[in-house]
């Protein structure tokens, strides 16, 4: 945990960093309805009946592993419940738990596991002392189970592993306040020192080149004593490394220190900003022949500059890692439709080991409903992420519940909320992770998404992202995260100018490319109980044009059918429909053969996203006839005086007439 060269070299141990969390199992695949699906507090694996009550599994693994971290939000159900449920840990097989707890008590350090180890957050907890297991792990809550992410080690079959057990916890009490201390308190690198200070102007340049030969950098300090514009000198003044001939190291100063449009002093494991700015690094960066670390100037007015750099002997092995900081930044962003933004894609072998995202939020209120997907190794070819999480503040570490304010800031060694906007998380919002004994390593490739989403799903409505991953690469990887001066060189995106675009872009209606509106067909034939606007589906986001067709059915079998006429050719089609608790589920034909079957229920009111695709087919006499038949209704769906709702937006059709 506390030795910071091991991270630098691949694995030896090939074991795969995986992830259980508490997501809606609603999502199910990429290409169908429910991927963007929220809720996420109430997905279990299973119950059992144990010992006569009835537990909740919330993960659990065959072989040897360790559990890495588990975070928790620490009410239950509701902001007034801080007491919750029991966990329990069954360890190789036992029937006899050997840690039966309460769950918030353990994460926030209030039982057997003391701070830095176990400790609350912002309405939450998090903990990070290892639990391994030489044959198996189940953990369970004995109440229904509540928002939770539990990350976890799975070693090769043949690994040899000493399964946990209190009384050797209790023997390492003085490791354990060893380890603890140094977490916690960062005494300066040992090694060669470098040292310069410099006024950059624009274009300019702070280059040191480091010595040659097997060596790292093991502390990195910097510090702007001087600049007319500090929040934007934070953003132009880009720091970039180059290592063994090779560029991987490329962010702008602020966002590598999660200090974007301010000054804001945290303190963390392996990044640290102080009260007087200086900024340092302690992530070790090794190389095998040549280093060369440098700062430059993109902004047209002068930064003035020190800089401090430390580097020592290093032994590069055949597994030794150059370190990677690669950043991403778009312009502003709609909050709808929902859509999977990619944090990093690499193929090789690497480490992720932290990231940062900063948010430019126009307005009070919630920007992060997204949960993250990670894809690892062999995740891509069942098309399914192996690390699918509950929110984006769970993510880091921390809890919703309430906007959040700037008295939710907060840094412990591995987990920083460091800024939020005032009020109510307006402007710039800056959280960051840092991955130690939870580090993701891959093989051959790694996609790492975060759902773009938000408290507020309109088209008009826009945030503005930037974010940097950190990750170690080993010789040959390749990644998408090319250095973008553009952007680092613009003007640093203001409040009042975000506010300024969504205030335009209200004034323009909300249409999908292509759409042919379901609220302007007729509906061709129905059954008798059949009706229209019997009531309103209620939808979180926006509707195309404004409007949808609203179909209600009573009792199974029933059917409606509209057509789509002036069809020559065939074409594929896709259909926007609403999902949601009063919503059926349907078998939808197109000119008499099955193309779908699709439940529309979902704890949350919205739309399906991705679109239901009914594949490419031929018109017949020129039109779809498209057949939609009520089948049992999900058990939790809530009918609206005895009927359930079809709310259809719009479809769409794709094909080369208009390319001929």
């Amino acid at each position: 945990m506390v030795d910071r060269e091991q991270i630098t070299y691949f694995p030896e141990l090939n074991y795969r960093c995986l992830q259980s969390s508490s997501y809606n199992r609603e999502s199910i695949s990429p290409e169908k309805p429910g991927w963007f699906a929220d809720s996420d507090g109430i997905g279990f694996i299973r119950t059992e009946e144990i010992n006569g009550q009835t537990e909740w599994v919330i993960m659990e693994d065959e072989g040897p592993g360790v559990i890495t971290k588990i975070w928790a939000v620490c009410f239950y159900y509701g902001l007034n419940d801080t007491i919750g449920a029991n966990i329990k840990f069954y360890l190789d097989g036992s029937s006899d738990p050997v840690i039966n707890t309460n769950f918030f008590a353990l994460v926030k350090g209030q039982d057997f596991v003391k701070a830095p180890f176990a400790d609350k957050s912002t309405r939450a907890g998090n903990l990070y002392f290892p639990i391994p297991y030489a044959k198996s792990c189940k953990i369970t809550m004995d109440k229904n189970t509540f928002y939770n992410i539990i990350n976890y080690r799975k070693y090769p079959a043949e690994t040899m592993v000493r399964t946990f057990s209190m009384g050797e916890f209790n023997e390492t009490a003085k490791l354990r306040e060893e380890v603890g201390k140094e977490l916690v308190s960062y005494s300066s690198s040992k090694g060669v020192f470098h040292q310069k200070q410099q006024v950059l102007n624009k274009g300019e340049s702070i280059r040191i080149d480091l010595p040659k030969g097997n060596n790292a950098v093991t502390n990195l300090e910097f510090k702007i004593t001087n600049a007319d514009n500090l929040p934007q000198a934070l953003r132009s003044t880009v720091l970039s490394g180059e290592f063994d001939g090779e560029q991987t190291v490329w962010a702008p100063l602020g966002d590598f220190f999660n200090n974007v449009g301010k000054i804001q002093p945290y303190d963390m494991w392996e990044r640290s900003v102080e009260e007087d700015g200086s900024m340092i690094c302690r992530w070790i960066m090794p190389y095998h022949k040549t280093g060369t670390i440098m700062l430059k100037n993109l902004w047209c007015e002068p930064v003035e500059l020190m800089v401090n750099i430390r580097t020592q002997d290093y032994k590069w092995k055949e597994n030794s890692m150059h370190f990677y900081a690669s950043w991403r930044m778009d312009e502003p962003t709609p909050t709808f439709p929902l859509f999977d933004w990619n944090f990093l894609s690499a193929e090789g072998k690497g480490v992720v080991v932290g990231d940062q995202w900063t948010v430019l939020n126009p307005r009070e209120g919630w920007w992060g409903e997204g949960d993250e997907k990670i894809y690892v190794d062999e995740d891509f070819d069942r098309n399914f992420p192996s690390h699918f999480g509950t929110g984006t503040e769970d993510y880091y570490g921390w809890a919703g519940g309430i906007v959040p304010t700037p008295d939710d800031q907060f840094s412990k060694p591995f987990l920083g909320n460091i800024i939020v906007g005032h009020p109510r998380s307006m402007g710039y919002n800056v959280c960051t992770r840092t991955r130690v004994l939870d580090a993701i390593s891959f093989n051959e490739k790694i996609k790492f998404d975060v759902e773009s989403s938000c408290g507020t799903r309109q088209r008009w409505h826009f945030l503005q992202y930037s974010q940097t991953t950190f990750w170690y690469g080993a010789p040959g990887v390749t990644y998408n995260r090319k250095p973008q001066p553009e952007m680092a060189s613009q003007t640093l995106p203001t409040l009042k100018g975000l506010q300024q675009k969504v205030e335009e872009a209200k004034r323009q209606m909300y249409i999908v490319d292509g759409a042919l509106e379901a609220e302007i067909l007729k509906v061709t034939a129905k059954s008798e109980l059949v009706s229209e606007n019997h009531a309103s589906i209620p939808v979180w986001g926006e509707l195309s044009s404004g409007a949808m067709k609203e179909i209600w059915f009573e009792t199974l079998g029933d059917f409606v059918e509209v057509k789509i006429t002036e069809q020559f050719e065939k074409s594929g089609i896709k259909l926007g429909a609403a999902v949601g608790k009063n919503c059926g589920n349907f078998d939808i034909y197109v000119n008499g053969q099955l193309k779908a079957t699709q439940d529309l229920y979902s704890n949350h009111g919205g739309m399906t996203n991705p679109y239901i695709n009914l594949g490419e087919i031929d018109p017949v006499n020129n039109a779809y006839l498209l057949k939609f038949i009520l089948k049992e209704p999900n058990a939790k769906a809530t009918p609206v005086n005895g009927k359930y709702g079809l709310g259809i937006d719009f479809f769409l059709i794709n094909n080369n007439f208009l390319n001929r």
